[in-house]
């Protein structure tokens, strides 16, 4: 058992390598071969025992995850839904409650992209009332985070740009407590264009500079 849960777990690191190359190189297509390769080398693992299998289908999930992201980079969304609610059930047989909290966060916005609001908006509400007390798991926090992140982009599409704008600066709040740069560079992108709206251009280039300094960052650390 503990040979496969290492098997399992190099995949996973293996996924997360891919991920930060295409962050780099912007190669989107490499990057979705070698998670369809991910996949197929956890999708041939059978027989395993429980505690291996739960770790199987947690990585799996994950890896769902990255390829839908990839697949709608390059303009390839058909099937996102099912791939999400699929990386879901995964994330929920594991028992993972970060997995899960992930998976259900990357469903909602592939709802969210298919025009299907409500349903999107039920699994964003979910996750903020599961998340929004915590106060040590950093992962949990940081999808917490990333959850005011994707609300305020549908702010933006509202034009609620005084509610847009604080919950940014609320993100940027709670991103910045657990150092997760991603999450801050894409934050201050979103207050940039806020501003910039808003005809300020001097907190939007503030804002922008922000956002290319946390962007290098999370290069630098893989954050």
């Amino acid at each position: 058992m503990v040979d496969m849960i290492k098997t399992i777990q190099d995949i996973e690191q293996s996924i997360e390598d891919v991920l930060w190359k295409s962050l780099k190189d912007d190669d989107h297509e490499t990057a979705l071969g070698e998670y369809e390769l991910a996949r197929q080398r956890l999708e041939a693992l059978q027989d395993l025992p429980e505690g291996a299998e739960k770790e199987r289908k947690r990585v799996l999930s994950y890896c769902l995850m990255r390829i839908n992201d990839e697949l709608e980079h390059l303009e390839q969304s058909e099937g996102s839904i099912q791939r999400a609610a699929e990386s879901l059930k995964l994330a929920e047989e594991s028992g993972s409650r970060v997995q899960t909290l992930r998976s259900r966060l990357a469903l909602g916005v592939a709802l969210l992209n298919t025009g299907k609001n409500s349903a999107a908006e039920s699994h964003f509400t979910d996750i903020i009332l599961q998340t929004q007390d915590e106060s040590e798991d950093r992962d949990v926090i940081q999808v917490y985070g990333w959850t005011l992140i994707v609300r305020v982009n549908i702010l933006l599409g509202k034009s609620l740009y005084d509610q847009a704008k604080e919950l940014a600066s609320h993100a940027i709040g709670v991103l910045s407590g657990i150092e997760n740069y991603a999450g801050l560079r894409t934050a201050y992108s979103l207050l940039s264009r806020i501003y910039q709206i808003e005809g300020d251009t001097v907190m939007a280039d503030q804002s922008r500079e922000q956002a290319a300094r946390y962007a290098e960052l999370a290069r630098e650390r893989r954050q």
